[in-house]
């Protein structure tokens, strides 16, 4: 009988704990939202595919990209509705050719784009602070 209660009190402690750390991981998914990185092929199938979102094309080795990326997750911790995604322009060969020919552009990295209907909408180079990006996606997005 003693064996039965002791196990029974290390088995209500152990499902608190499990508790607390379930609470933990639903609170986390709740609370944060990275933004996704994408491959150019995906890029380009969803500016094909003529879909709605914003775009950032940087090169992580970058420490100004290192920084807006911070910048990125706090926006789309903050903004869940913007589908927001990020390019690795680190390995892409002849990407300056990429982007003229998809976007018919010139533009210096990091650019974000707000692509509407597989169209540039609008495009801001450099990376931006916070409310700089916050106001600059209200203002063009949607």
């Amino acid at each position: 009988m003693e064996f039965i209660k002791k196990f029974a009190k290390e088995l209500s402690v152990f499902g608190l704990v499990l508790v607390i750390f379930l609470g933990l991981f639903i609170y986390r998914q709740a609370t944060f939202k990275d933004y996704k990185t994408i491959t150019q092929d995906k890029l380009t199938q969803m500016v094909e595919g003529k879909e709605d979102f914003v775009v950032v094309l940087g090169d992580s080795s970058n420490t100004t990209v290192q920084g807006y990326q911070s910048i990125m997750t706090k926006y789309t911790t903050k903004n869940r509705s913007t589908p927001f995604y990020y390019v690795d322009t680190k390995d892409i060969d002849k990407l300056e050719d990429y982007v003229k020919k998809t976007f018919d552009l010139e533009v210096s990295y990091p650019v974000t784009l707000i692509i509407e209907k597989g169209e540039v909408a609008a495009k801001k180079e450099g990376a931006m602070q916070y409310y700089s990006l916050y106001d600059f996606v209200k203002e063009n997005f949607k």
